[in-house]
């Protein structure tokens, strides 16, 4: 926690920051929140939310489209980050506390102030991307080094007809390992979600 920024002691007091402000900038700019939509910033599956959210996430789920509920807070977020806290240092240093606090958990709120949202490059830092291949490149390493290991081990107790050490697998493993980065690749972006709105 950077020193000067205010400390939020839990995800509720956090929550209620950023909401408020959201709703805000909602009425500054007549932009139409419905209660659902209000409460939707509350959202969590596994931390603090509201005591009501299961029956209010069933009802979004039924009568709302997430990704223009996403588009419109995130042109919200926008605004207040881009154009009111250029003129308020506190409330930016407020709204950078709030966000921080809230990253430590599962808020949904963390997805929709993200900057990629409004901007639509959902794209990740370089060196994220840098990680991926160089864990897909440790899988494959690792795999021949298994392999190697199991061959040296084993040695004349393979039958050679049915060396599964044989080049043929070495290729095998050479096309699963792409696969592989592509699906974290997929699933780091937000392009496959493996649970909620997270």
């Amino acid at each position: 926690m950077i020193p000067w920024m205010q400390e939020f002691a839990t995800d509720r007091e956090a929550l209620d920051f950023l909401a408020d402000r959201i709703v805000a900038e909602a009425k500054r700019e007549n932009v139409s929140l419905s209660a659902v939509e209000r409460k939707m910033l509350y959202f969590s599956e596994t931390d603090w939310t509201l005591p009501d959210m299961a029956k209010v996430s069933a009802s979004f789920d039924q009568d709302y489209d997430e990704d223009e509920y996403e588009r419109k807070i995130a042109g919200l977020v926008s605004a207040i980050t881009n154009h009111h806290h250029q003129n308020n240092r506190d409330e930016e240093e407020q709204w950078d506390a709030a966000v921080e606090k809230l990253g430590e958990g599962d808020h949904y709120i963390s997805v929709l102030v993200n900057p990629s949202l409004s901007t639509g490059e959902g794209g990740r830092p370089a060196h994220d991307i840098l990680k991926l291949w160089l864990t897909a490149a440790g899988i494959v390493v690792a795999g021949f080094a298994s392999m190697a290991v199991f061959g040296w081990i084993l040695g004349s107790r393979l039958d050679d007809n049915q060396d599964w050490l044989s080049f043929h697998n070495f290729g095998a493993l050479i096309v699963v390992a792409p696969v592989v980065l592509l699906i974290t690749i997929a699933v780091r972006r937000g392009w496959i979600t493996l649970s909620g709105r997270n």
